[in-house]
């Protein structure tokens, strides 16, 4: 059993966003408010709190129709070793198979195999590559046409992007088009949607993604555009399947940081289209 000796059980509701924000913020990940704003509006979570009203512990779900995401499962560094994270992670995952969803999650290395054993299964291999400062250099791409995305624009990629990403997330994609406007960037060929790419500020580095192209050299102009509109460190989950964007990407000083399995519990085939996949919007997002 978990030892919650002084801790109380809480669900999470948008009264939660700073302290979850300074949680995150202790344990060094990259979450802005506006991560927590967001997924506290749209997500189910639950917290463990100290008697003085802190949070010591987070596990949320970000629920997408036929699949929920795994995600914020924090705790302080003086509150681990006690089962925390396994108790609020399995509240949040009994949840959300109640409500006939399957959970999905990015996994580190060290994480994927306490997943592994409680049932999730690995769908594909990403890797989280980082550049300090990028000079950004616009790549030509004959017959491709880019312009920075409009509202009627989202109501156009929408659909597309329900079935590359498997559910709809429109109400992401407005999000992240709020959060970096510039960077939210759209590529056409002969009148045809050929990809976008998002953007979002983080604590420490913004965050480039999602991204999602028709081909290489549309994912490379698309970024490249991006890029000119932001300064400072840069964060893109890039799928491991896309070796010459990658090699795009580290030609142009991104490093990989480390990787991440995208799993799912109980099955061995995602919901997505990796079809036009390059980066995902975060493991916090999916």
């Amino acid at each position: 059993m978990p030892d919650t000796g002084g801790l109380t059980q809480v669900d999470l509701t948008s009264a939660h966003a700073s302290e979850g924000f300074r949680l995150s913020a202790l344990v060094g990940w990259n979450q802005a408010p506006g991560d927590w704003d967001y997924l506290l509006a749209h997500g189910d979570g639950v917290g463990l709190k100290t008697p003085d009203g802190a949070l010591a512990a987070t596990a949320m779900s970000l629920p997408y129709e036929r699949f929920a995401w795994i995600c914020m499962v924090l705790v302080a560094p003086d509150y681990r070793r006690r089962g925390l994270a396994t108790q609020l992670m399995k509240t949040v995952i009994d949840r959300q198979e109640a409500a006939g969803r399957v959970p999905g999650l990015d996994a580190t290395p060290d994480g994927r195999e306490v997943y592994r054993r409680i049932g999730f299964q690995d769908i594909y291999l990403l890797g989280r590559y980082r550049a300090e400062a990028v000079e950004a250099t616009p790549v030509d791409v004959p017959g491709l046409t880019l312009r920075p995305l409009s509202g009627a624009d989202l109501t156009t990629i929408a659909p597309v992007d329900h079935q590359l990403f498997g559910a709809d997330r429109l109400a992401l994609l407005l999000h992240l088009k709020d959060r970096v406007p510039a960077a939210g960037i759209g590529a056409w060929r002969d009148g045809q949607l050929a990809g976008y790419i998002f953007a979002r500020d983080g604590r420490e580095a913004t965050q480039v993604g999602p991204l999602a192209a028709c081909d290489d050299a549309t994912a490379e102009a698309l970024t490249a555009a991006a890029l000119a509109t932001l300064k400072g460190p840069i964060h893109m989950d890039v799928a491991d399947a896309r070796p010459a964007f990658i090699n795009w990407l580290e030609a142009r000083g991104f490093a990989l940081q480390r990787p991440f399995n995208r799993m799912y519990r109980g099955q061995i085939t995602g919901f997505d289209d990796p079809g036009w996949l390059y980066a995902i919007a975060g493991p916090e997002l999916a």
